[in-house]
């Protein structure tokens, strides 16, 4: 199966999207508060993103928890400004 469209809705990235394995169900995000992630958990609403053929499985902001013992490959990571 290929990777879905994911949109993140709330929190500091809120409007981001990026691909991801059709399991994954939870997305830790880099915040724009030291130390801290950003968590997406996957609903079951999907939206329209302009430019994209495919609908995003939209991925709501549940909250915030320590980056510390996360590996960096693990956080979706802002694009560079």
């Amino acid at each position: 199966m290929s990777d879905i469209l994911a949109v993140l809705s709330g929190g500091s990235r809120d409007g981001e999207s990026t691909v991801v394995d059709p399991a994954v169900t939870r997305i830790v995000a880099a915040s724009e508060a030291p130390g801290l992630l950003d968590v997406y958990e996957e609903t079951t609403e999907h939206r329209h993103i302009r430019g994209n053929d495919e609908v995003a499985h939209v991925f709501q902001f549940i909250g915030q928890e320590p980056a510390e013992g996360i590996a960096p490959e693990a956080i979706h990571m802002p694009p560079k400004r």
